[in-house]
């Protein structure tokens, strides 16, 4: 999948020099008319950031405007993938977000993702260019959730926190309206026969759905089977007690095990044939890709709050509820899960229903899936995690795993196999 093929340069920046991009490139691709200048910054994740800036997956664009007699400033971000990043952008299919934000994002209720001011990607080569606003007075919503996760171990919370004024949410707070907003999306896109169509074999899990691409999911599979040997062998040559392993729950153990020793094409069929429910889904779904916003009302000078969706590299068909599951264990402390979970579950299917009368679903179908589904996704993470040797990481999203397994009482007998 890929847009009508031009010089690369009429898609991808053209640079000034490493740390500016030409002003009537930027101009023509926004829109946005008196462009002087257009300095660029690396924001990207510090494992991601480019010895050079031109390079960079994540920038921020400082523009001068000029407009009439006066000159003003303002910032955007550009999301890419160069030539040097093309190769892992072909290889996971990131282009898709581009191509998500370019046919299906109009279609989203108002305000769900950024303003969206130039979108190119070729699924072929790999590259994309995004250019979108530069939210303003926002954070990470992944933040409001406490130190847990491992993306805020490094993170000054408070610092971060204060950003947002008084009162500051509580993580409960922070899902409802999460939950709620993405129910709009999952809602309007409801297994819509649109998204079957060959035109649309870009969204992940699509050909899944239809019963075809055996072999990506297959390949996909075999990542969970090759890291789940490679951890395996290091638990049973390990040299000494000192060093670092996952400390296993037994249930959480059985459930990895089945899950692995599970994977079958055919039982994908058979569970997507027979219980999915599927719609239109972020894929990559926890509080971090959340945008938390508050502002100063212009009538009372009451804070607003709203959120915005990012990162929709992931964006495909499946599950609404496992994208739920997938949120809550992410980043929700255990004990706050537990308190609110059902509540929160409830929101989002009174919010679904509320703008999707012909949905054929019951609550208690909802509650299941969610969480069955939450569990079995990160069967595919964890294994992930600990077969790449990152058993801090692994650590943590076990432990979220035994409580919520627990809590449920979900057992190795509940677990098919992990879905990619």
């Amino acid at each position: 999948m890929s847009v009508e093929k031009k010089e690369v340069n009429d898609y991808m920046p053209i640079w000034v020099d490493d740390s500016h991009i030409s002003p009537e490139w930027m101009q023509q691709k926004t829109g946005i008319k008196g462009i002087m200048d257009c300095k660029v910054l690396d924001i990207s994740n510090q494992n991601k950031r480019s010895e050079c800036v031109r390079d960079g997956t994540t920038l921020r664009l400082h523009l001068e405007v000029r407009n009439a007699a006066t000159i003003s400033k303002r910032t955007l971000i550009l999301k890419q993938a160069t030539e040097k990043g093309s190769p892992h952008s072909k290889r996971l299919g990131l282009a898709r977000e581009s191509l998500f934000y370019d046919t299906l994002a109009n279609n989203l209720p108002a305000h769900s993702t950024p303003t969206i001011f130039y979108s190119y990607g070729d699924f072929e080569s790999g590259k994309k260019c995004i250019i979108m606003e530069d939210i303003q007075n926002s954070i990470d919503s992944g933040i409001l959730f406490g130190p847990g996760n491992p993306n805020n171990w490094k993170r000054n919370l408070p610092e971060l926190i204060a950003n947002v004024g008084t009162p500051t949410p509580t993580s409960k707070e922070v899902a409802l309206v999460t939950f709620k907003e993405i129910a709009k999306i999952h809602a309007i896109y409801w297994k819509r026969p649109d998204l079957l169509s060959h035109d649309k074999t870009w969204l992940r899990g699509q050909e899944w759905i239809r019963g075809k691409g055996k072999e990506k999911w297959e390949t996909s599979q075999n990542i969970v089977r090759l890291f789940w040997k490679k951890f395996l062998d290091v638990e049973s040559n390990k040299k000494n007690e000192n060093q670092p392993m996952v400390k296993w729950d037994t249930v959480v153990r059985s459930a990895v095990e089945k899950a692995v020793n599970g994977i079958s094409w055919e039982a994908q069929l058979e569970r997507l044939n027979t219980e999915e429910q599927w719609t239109l889904v972020h894929g990559d779904f926890w509080p971090g890709n959340v945008m938390w916003i508050t502002k100063d009302d212009d009538n009372d000078g009451i804070k607003k709050s709203s959120i915005r969706f990012l990162d929709w590299e992931m964006v495909g068909l499946g599950s609404g509820l496992q994208d739920l599951g997938q949120y809550v264990i992410s980043n929700m402390n255990p004990a706050e899960r537990k308190e609110n979970e059902y509540e929160l579950v409830q929101a989002y299917f009174h919010e679904l229903m509320s703008h999707n009368d012909s949905i054929n679903l019951v609550f208690e179908q909802c509650w299941e899936e969610y969480k069955i589904g939450a569990v079995e996704r990160w069967m595919w993470f964890l294994v992930y995690f600990v077969g790449n040797g990152m058993i801090d990481w692994g650590q943590y999203f076990h432990d979220q795993i035994s409580s919520f397994m627990m809590d449920h009482k979900i057992t190795a007998q509940d677990i098919t196999q992990p879905r990619p």
